[in-house]
């Protein structure tokens, strides 16, 4: 098995798991990992791919002026949970592993701390899952 088909596999095997997080939390419309500069890993299913591209790069800009708040006024140690409000839903991100978030949207209405501990859950039970290494240059030219 080539590396490709072995990420396609793992990718589609947390896809379940993130349908699953779907299914059972109420009020949660889409479910997301991406790494920590805004590559979509997984999604599930219902948010198409120019969807899940835009979400994963507004996720990591949100986690990223977390992390600098936390460094300008928190202890500095590194991001926690980040929550924006948005007319029609919510949109909640938390770290899940090294260099990857785990981000869900959610309805206006949804039970924030059900959604909120689910997610969580699910990052302590499978976070070695969804880590994502650092991208690195390759021979083909391409940029980091």
């Amino acid at each position: 098995m080539s590396t490709t088909d072995a990420a396609g596999t793992a990718d589609r095997e947390l896809d379940w798991l993130l349908e699953n997080l779907r299914k059972k939390t109420p009020g949660v419309r889409h479910v997301l990992v991406l790494t920590r500069d805004g590559l979509k890993m997984c999604i599930t299913s219902g948010l198409d791919r120019d969807k899940a591209d835009q979400l994963a790069a507004l996720a990591a800009g949100i986690q990223s002026l977390s992390l600098s708040a936390s460094a300008e006024f928190g202890d500095g140690i590194g991001a926690g949970q980040a929550m924006v409000e948005f007319a029609g839903g919510l949109l909640l991100i938390v770290p899940a592993g090294e260099g990857a978030h785990l981000a869900v949207i959610a309805d206006e209405d949804g039970d924030v701390g059900l959604v909120a501990h689910n997610m969580n859950e699910m990052v302590e039970q499978i976070g070695v899952y969804l880590s994502a290494a650092p991208r690195r240059a390759g021979n083909s030219g391409e940029r980091p």
